[in-house]
């Protein structure tokens, strides 16, 4: 062990000696080559075979790609994904070359004594530029003779942002690769991304990903980070289509990390705590402080607004509407009635949210890997817990990992491999209202002033679904308690969901005839889920449902068609595949001249999902009893009305998918200076088609690169590397919902006969196919002298062919519409990667990267018209309503003409008049006429990454930005009032003048006028730009190394903090939103708390 630390520590602080297997420094090997030239020791002729494996200086990690010539003959090799090489000279002695990117070329000796194998270790050369080495998921190759786009995310990129989940990671450092976090609900963090726009209307609009070269079933956010050594982004036809049918959105492609042969024992460990703000609650502009609301409820009081519902006896009214109908019924006298409203008006239901149902988040990630070789095999293992606790009381999750992975090498050129990864997911959901805005009452928001304990610290009780007065006197005592409690929901919850995902992987390896190499992968994947929600009797949801179909008979008595009991809800579902690949490799280089590297495969997978649930009522916990004769069939009267029959959820489903595919790659490079390249494959399924011929589709990339700088006529000595490039091809994408036979749906019974009947919810489609995507991609590659400046600069365009769509059909079918491949998109874009050494000192250095991406789809046919209304009120960045000419995500609204001066109405046009005929506006509005506002997802977005190193002290901070989009903010409505209330209500026109400082209408009293505030909510006056800038992170590392310090136990130490979710630094609205919340509505009314990170890492 001591005598390899030292070898190790040589190679590092000794660049220009390598050293060999036999400890034989290079200065001997030179020496003996020397004398092995000279003519007197003469030659034989027999071929002698010269092998060895190529590593880098830095962490000893094979380079696969490198280029080993034989300087005398000018015979050229490279060395495989396992840095191992091989070459044949009839050479008595020489003199090896083995050059790498980014590394000192190392020369090495040879004679027919020293004839390898060789462990070559090439030094880090930091004037040089490093070889990146890009994988498609089927080959690994370096970017330089490359003609795709590719982004490449290494590890110590990877591991700069502190998280559980791999998705996250890419965040802001891949061009093209847009997180669209206000399509769903921020808070939750539930995110879709999208590489280059998107590519379809209705079909599955995500990534792939593969992960080891198999397309990956399971929920990304099973795999650990900490396992994963790097990630590749395919991003044009040339680069990804080789994945066929389900490349169109792009592809990510995960490298796990693996060991190397003759690698010693190292030991990796990573440890951090991130522990989390609470959710700012007070962000939300949904809401009016409890003195206002107060005030507006006993205006509507005195107006009869609420008479109705106390006539009733059973809809649930406000403690100040309780306390006003008490005081007019005259038993609540006008100083009880001050006091009880005045001791209102002092409560804030956000204080006692936040410190009831919110709490800091902790997260503890821990991981341990274990890596190695020998002569004939090597390993790697790695073990994860993470601990997560949500900033929602009661909710809290824990992942367990363990990935391992084996190769061996019982003989020359043989490979044989082995995978198994096991993660178990526990989820634990028991808070109920894990959003702000979910506590309700009725059919409306909570009121401000609730409180969730009393003035005795108990938890207090909320009128949810029926009044006080109604709860407490219905079935005489002999129901179960009706009151809902919310802090007792919190402690009586019990829903979990365990998840178990299993994979094995088989690969065998073979190498022969030197140039050629068969390969067979094949992999299992099980994924189980179940989830358990037991409601117990304590818990609202059972108490009520109880109550609800209890039936009070004429003489008191009481049954129970739901036995009173717990509840539990049952739901498990699966998901089995299988992969099977056989592909044959051909890799040649003449005379480092030509270099010839094609693949041909075919692979076959099968995917199987299933899914069941079931209700059991009357279930106790403790003896796992439950009742069984539940009458489903039976239409119960309900409490306090209705009829309806007892829920049920029993249910299953089972779909199995079938694929066959054939696929080939190759590419030619001449000279260094050009690279042809061509792809294709057809795939085939159960899923489309009738015909034969319909079943399968071929998609192909062809692309050409050329290497300027490498010209003769080029002499720039300031930009030594000029790389233009350029791809044309297809990718396809699948849409699983629909089907190429007629399908029928079951419907409820015949209203005159009482029979069941069924509906055609699809009718037959023999011509249904994929859809796919067609992609031009123009790229520049660059360099500046001692890589002061170097990025590129690419340009595509795209368009959607084929795409999932509504149609019209002739009303003679008996139908209106079908969903088929009758719609088309376009698109086009730019990505544009700066990377600056901007101060390059021994001691300090600041380096910046710079992302700028464009992307823009547009919807070039689609046959079915919505109504204006539809577009307009539809329209935002998580919903395709498809209008031809406009964005997939555009955004609609109404004329906008401001307020009426006298009235404070707000005004829209008629036939190019102003006018406050709302009725008239809405009906005479139409697509032509209606406002595009334009995307609602950006169109331009990017990133600012700094990185400022002294030493070994690292800082750096990533500046996210997103522009050239739209959304539609929350606003105040008189009909909404006064539970849906906003901040706008301060803003509110009162007196005339009003109109010149703001735009919300005057508040408008029962009874309200039709349309009014369905124009001004989805007028432009609520549209705003979401252009904004981000400072996402801050991570800040300190690194301490044995070679620098030669009492440390260890190898290497980091010690590193992070932040994360720093802060908006710009924005273009005005009202301080958060444009990346979703329309910030109430259930994402808060941004995504800031978070800190301590951290650990060693090397044994």
């Amino acid at each position: 062990m001591k005598k390899t630390t030292i070898k190790i520590v040589m190679a590092l602080l000794c660049p220009k000696h390598i050293y060999l297997k036999q400890k034989i420094p290079v200065i001997i090997l030179m020496l003996c080559g020397i004398l092995n030239w000279h003519p007197l020791f003469g030659q034989i002729n027999t071929p002698v075979k010269l092998i060895g494996t190529v590593k880098a200086g830095d962490d000893l990690k094979p380079l696969p790609g490198a280029t080993i010539k034989i300087g005398k003959s000018g015979n050229a090799v490279t060395s495989d994904q396992n840095g191992k090489f091989q070459i044949l000279t009839r050479d008595t002695s020489g003199v090896l070359f083995i050059s790498f990117i980014g590394y000192r070329t190392a020369i090495i000796p040879f004679n027919q004594t020293e004839k390898g194998p060789y462990n070559i270790i090439l030094a880090s050369d930091p004037s040089v530029l490093k070889e990146v080495i890009v994988s498609t998921g089927y080959q690994t190759l370096p970017k330089e003779r490359s003609t795709g786009s590719f982004a490449q995310i290494d590890n110590q990129l990877l591991n700069r942002r502190v998280s559980t989940d791999i998705a996250s990671r890419l965040e802001g450092v891949v061009p093209g690769l847009l997180f669209n976090r206000n399509t769903v609900n921020g808070s939750a963090g539930n995110v879709d991304i999208s590489i280059r726009g998107t590519n379809t209307l209705f079909a599955n609009s995500q990534p792939l990903v593969i992960v080891d070269g198999f397309p990956y079933d399971g929920d990304i956010t099973n795999i650990n980070p900490n396992d994963i050594e790097s990630i590749t982004v395919l991003k044009d036809a040339a680069a990804a289509s080789i994945w066929g049918v389900k490349s169109g959105n792009g592809v990510l492609v995960l490298t796990t990390k693996k060991g190397s042969p003759n690698l010693p024992l190292s030991i990796d460990f990573n440890a951090n705590l991130t522990i989390g703000n609470k959710p700012d609650l007070f962000y939300s502009r949904n809401f009016i402080n409890s003195s206002d609301m107060i005030s507006l409820e006993e205006n509507l009081f005195n107006k009869g607004y609420f008479d109705s519902n106390l006539k009733t006896g059973y809809v649930p009214v406000s403690p100040v509407i309780q306390l006003l109908a008490g005081h007019r019924d005259g038993t609540i006298a006008v100083d009880q009635l001050a006091a009880g409203l005045s001791l209102l008006a002092n409560n804030d239901i956000r204080k006692d949210e936040t410190k009831y149902l919110y709490r800091h988040s902790v997260n503890q990630q821990y991981s341990l890997n274990f890596k190695g070789g020998g002569e004939k095999s090597d390993y790697f293992l790695s073990l994860g817990d993470d601990q997560d606790k949500s900033f929602y009381q009661g909710n809290k999750n824990s992942r367990i990992t363990v990935n391992s992975r084996l190769n061996f090498y019982p003989i020359k050129n043989l490979q044989f491999s082995i995978g198994a990864n096991y993660v178990q997911l526990n989820a634990t959901t028991n808070n109920p209202l894990y959003n702000y805005g979910n506590l309700a009452f009725g059919s409306n928001n909570i009121y401000p002033y609730a409180q969730l304990k009393d003035a005795n610290g108990n938890a207090a009780a909320i009128p949810k679904d029926y009044a006080k007065s109604y709860t407490d006197t219905v079935g005489n005592g002999k129901l179960t308690d009706w009151n809902y409690k919310p802090l007792d929901e919190l402690h009586n919850a019990d829903n979990t969901l365990r998840t178990i995902d299993n994979r094995v992987n088989l690969g065998l390896n073979y190498r022969f005839l030197k140039d050629f190499r068969a390969d067979i992968k094949y992999q299992y994947e099980h994924s189980a889920e179940s989830g358990l929600n037991y409601n117990s009797l304590a818990t609202y949801y059972s108490r009520n449902l109880i109550n609800i179909y209890s039936q009070i008979n004429p003489n008191g008595t009481v049954t129970y068609p739901i036995p009173i009991g717990g509840i539990l809800q049952q739901s498990d579902s699966y998901l089995t595949s299988q992969q099977l690949r056989g592909q044959l490799e051909y890799n040649h280089n003449w005379n480092d001249k030509n270099e010839l590297t094609a693949i041909l495969g075919s692979e076959i997978s099968s995917t199987e999902n299933g899914s069941n649930s079931n209700t059991v009522y009357g279930y106790d916990q403790e003896t796992g009893a439950s009742y069984a004769n539940i009458d489903y069939a039976t239409s119960y009267g309900l409490n306090p009305n209705g009829a309806a029959t007892i829920p049920s959820t029993l249910g299953f489903g089972k779909t199995t998918d079938h694929f066959l595919s054939y696929y080939s790659n190759a590419a030619y490079t001449y000279d260094h200076r050009y690279t042809i390249s061509l792809s294709g494959r057809i795939d085939k399924s159960n899923l489309f088609g009738v015909s034969t011929n319909q079943k399968s589709v071929p998609l192909y990339s062809t692309g050409a690169a050329w290497n300027i700088s490498k010209e003769g006529f080029y002499h720039l000595t300031w930009l030594p590397y000029l790389k233009l490039r350029a791809t044309f091809g297809y990718t396809g994408n699948i849409n699983k919902s629909a089907t190429a036979v007629a399908t029928i749906r079951q419907l409820s019974n015949n209203y005159y006969s009482g029979d069941t009947y069924n509906q055609i919810a699809n009718p037959g489609n023999p011509d249904l196919r994929w859809e796919k995507n067609r992609m031009t991609n123009i790229g520049l590659d660059f360099t500046s002298k001692n890589q002061i400046v170097s990025g590129s600069i690419e340009y595509y365009s795209k368009k959607g062919i084929d795409l999932f769509g509504n149609s019209l059909l002739a009303p003679s079918t008996g139908l209106s519409t079908y969903f088929g491949n009758t719609a088309d998109t376009k698109g086009n874009g730019l990505d544009l990667v700066l990377n600056t050494r901007i101060i390059n000192g021994s001691k300090f250095k600041w380096n910046n990267n710079f992302i700028l991406s464009h992307a823009t789809d547009i919807v070039t046919k689609y046959d079915v018209t919505s109504t204006s209304s539809n577009y307009i009120a539809f329209s935002n960045s998580s919903s395709i309503i498809p209008l031809t000419g406009k964005s997939l995500y555009g955004i609609y609204s109404y004329s906008w003409a401001g307020l009426n001066h006298q009235t404070g109405d707000p005004q829209g046009y008629i036939d190019g008049k102003v006018s406050t005929n709302y009725s008239g506006i809405l009906a005479n509005t139409n697509i032509n006429n209606m406002v595009y506002n334009g995307s609602s997802r950006p169109t331009t977005f990017g990133s600012f990454r700094n990185t400022f190193t002294y030493n070994d002290i690292s800082l750096s901070f990533n500046i996210v930005y997103k522009l050239d989009y739209y959304f539609r903010k929350t606003s105040l409505t008189s009909s909404g009032l006064p539970y849906s209330g906003n901040e706008d209500y301060y803003k509110r026109w009162q007196k005339p003048g009003d109109e010149l400082i703001t735009s919300v209408p005057s508040l408008q009293y029962p009874p309200y006028t039709s349309g009014r505030d369905q124009f001004y909510q989805y007028s432009t006056a609520l549209i705003d730009k979401g252009d904004h800038i981000r400072l996402q992170d801050i991570s800040l590392s300190y690194d301490l190394y044995k070679s620098n310090i030669k009492n440390l136990p260890i190898n290497h130490l980091q010690l590193y903090g992070y932040v994360n979710n720093v802060g908006i630094l710009w924005r273009a609205n005005h009202d301080g939103l958060d444009p990346d919340l979703s329309g910030n509505t109430a259930s994402a009314a808060y941004p995504l708390p800031r978070t800190f990170a301590l951290g650990i890492k060693a090397n044994f």
